[in-house]
């Protein structure tokens, strides 16, 4: 069963610059955002994997936290693709 505090992947990023970009966007907008997946050990041992961090939010934010990434102008993520 679906609860509104269940944790759900919000997106899927190629680094952790970008996962936190959006994670503070949403959180500057009153989103509860993390980002998993952001560990110095994989980093520096493995590198990332395409999509390796997860931005997460609760399930009862998920459609708020997509307006607001899309009504955020790209300029402001400043994410290189």
């Amino acid at each position: 069963m679906e609860k509104d505090d269940d944790v759900v992947v919000f997106g899927m990023y190629d680094s952790p610059i970008e996962a936190n970009i959006v994670k503070g966007v949403l959180e500057s907008n009153g989103v509860i955002a993390g980002v998993m997946g952001d560990s110095t050990a994989n980093a520096l041992m493995q590198g990332f994997s395409q999509g390796a961090m997860r931005v997460v939010v609760f399930r009862k934010d998920l459609q708020k936290a997509q307006q607001i990434m899309d009504s955020t102008p790209p300029e402001e993520l400043n994410i290189e693709d």
